[in-house]
């Protein structure tokens, strides 16, 4: 088990973490842009991690088949601190509002159960786990994906994708269980209101599209679903229906908006929709063709003015003017591929390069790249970068990195 430690103010400053698949830590200083450390965890498929509130501990979930810990790091040694025994295939830690937890959902089911573990945020020690109830234990592939606090910490929200549900948990391990009409895939709360990305069911028919279900949450034992949101399609996409598959969706920094990709399935990652919605009327007010192939996730740059749109099968980074509601450049970085992450710290951007094993270091105000870092030999296995806490990944608010 992990001793206690001490924590430091919030926002003090540290590196940029480059997790790779491969059991790898990548640790860069943002203010040389040079490697300070490579860590072997140990693990494999650990590709997703979340930071304390202080940034004194990483945690890092190993999702690769047969792997059951989470590893931790101490983000201020630079050294490993522990592997914690979480459950099958731990996907993504994610830090609880008031810093003190840190939930793990799993990809795999433990004796026909999806399991979510809470941490202690400061020792790394199992707080809880909860069983949640599977009907479907035959289901293929991955049991659960990404989940996400309620800003007041009473309710966290996760997917079941065998079963086409969602549950909202509250940390001492009472659930109300929901139906969905696809697979949820990630959440966005403004308030006890959640948003939630619903990939389409298997196999697809026609007329389907990328929808966003709206749950209402004031009563949390009574979730009530009060709008489900249609994107369009571009003609590209509506070609072919794998091109038709939602991923990420993101409220914008004031909470006024949010901001929905149509990734395309893992058949054919070519969705290239983008899309903007007012989040009080439930209205679309723009939608972009953003022109990168597999977009994915809406970074958010700190002071909220942009939106940065990362993807899993192009070369190129598409920057979207959240006032201006276009795309203002586009970042190419001419080899490679799969640029699925950002991470923003002493003033700029840091993007991986999954293909080339690389991590660009990007200008946010030319929007040029200024270096390229390489993370490794080979592999393709250079996966999420990141400096600072954060609820859903593509939002970080923190004044030290504006």
């Amino acid at each position: 088990m992990l001793a206690p430690r001490s924590v430091g103010a919030q926002g003090s400053g540290g590196p940029v973490f480059a997790l790779r698949g491969d059991g790898k830590i990548v640790v860069i200083d943002p203010v040389s842009d040079t490697i300070l450390r490579t860590l072997e965890t140990g693990g494999k498929g650990g590709t997703l991690g979340s930071l304390s509130a202080d940034g004194g501990m990483l945690f890092v979930a190993n999702n690769a088949a047969g792997q059951r810990a989470v590893t931790v790091v101490d983000a201020r040694k630079l050294d490993l601190a522990g592997s914690i025994e979480t459950g099958n295939r731990p996907k993504h830690p994610i830090l609880s509002p008031d810093g003190k937890l840190v939930a793990v959902n799993h990809s795999g089911l433990d004796e026909g159960k999806l399991r979510l573990t809470f941490l202690d945020a400061a020792t790394g020690r199992p707080v809880r786990t909860v069983e949640l109830p599977v009907e479907n234990t035959g289901g293929q592939g991955d049991a659960s994906m990404h989940g996400a606090w309620s800003p007041d910490g009473a309710l966290f929200a996760i997917g079941s994708y065998f079963d086409n549900a969602i549950f909202f948990v509250r940390p001492d391990g009472a659930f109300t269980k929901v139906a969905s009409a696809g697979n949820p895939h990630y959440f966005d709360w403004h308030g006890r209101e959640v948003w939630v990305v619903v990939e389409a069911p298997e196999p697809k028919a026609e007329g389907v599209s990328t929808r966003v279900e709206v749950w209402n949450l004031a009563d949390a034992a009574a979730p009530k679903l009060e709008a489900s949101l249609a994107m369009g399609r571009t003609a590209k996409e509506s070609e072919l229906l794998d091109r038709i598959e939602g991923h990420h969706g993101v409220f914008t920094q004031d909470g006024r908006h949010y901001v929905v990709c149509n990734r395309g399935t893992g058949k054919a990652l070519e969705g290239t929709s983008v899309e903007i919605w007012e989040r009080a009327s439930r209205q679309r007010i723009a939608a972009l063709d953003c022109g990168a192939a597999g977009v994915g996730h809406a970074y958010l740059t700190p002071d909220g003015r942009f939106a940065v749109l990362t993807q899993y099968n192009d070369t190129k980074l598409p920057i979207l003017d959240l006032a201006e509601k276009k795309i203002v450049a586009t970042i190419d970085a001419g080899q490679g591929g799969h640029l699925g992450h950002a991470a923003f710290a002493a003033g700029k951007m840091y993007v991986n390069n999954r293909k080339a094993d690389e991590v660009l270091v990007i200008d946010p105000k030319s929007w040029t790249i200024t270096k390229r870092i390489q993370t490794a030999a080979g592999g393709q296995a250079q996966a999420m970068v990141l400096a600072a806490p954060y609820g859903v990944f593509e939002r970080v608010v923190n004044p030290h990195l504006a």
